[in-house]
């Protein structure tokens, strides 16, 4: 069992640092995209969890997260995203 004890452990670490990551990334955003942090904070309606959203890997991003997204230059991807989720499929 101790086995496992320290895997969960090193998986609580991993997700605090997740964690951590998406709010520098919300910082970060601030500075060089306060758009799409007011995208981010319209959906979400936190910086924890629009940090958390982008830094999770999803199936809409082929496996990536939205940061990595945003880090290739796939912001119009990203907010297509957001839109999605703010708004539904249809309008």
């Amino acid at each position: 069992m101790i086995e496992i004890e320290t895997l969960v452990e090193e998986i609580f670490r991993l997700y605090t640092g997740l964690e951590r990551t998406g709010i520098r990334a919300m910082d970060a955003l601030s500075l060089t995209d306060p758009e799409l942090v007011a995208e981010l904070l319209a959906t979400f309606e936190s910086r924890d969890k629009a940090g958390s959203w982008l830094a999770r890997r999803m199936a809409a991003f082929g496996g990536c997260c939205a940061l990595e997204m945003l880090s290739q230059g796939e912001r119009e991807s990203v907010t297509s995203v957001l839109h999605i989720l703010r708004v539904g499929l249809e309008e």
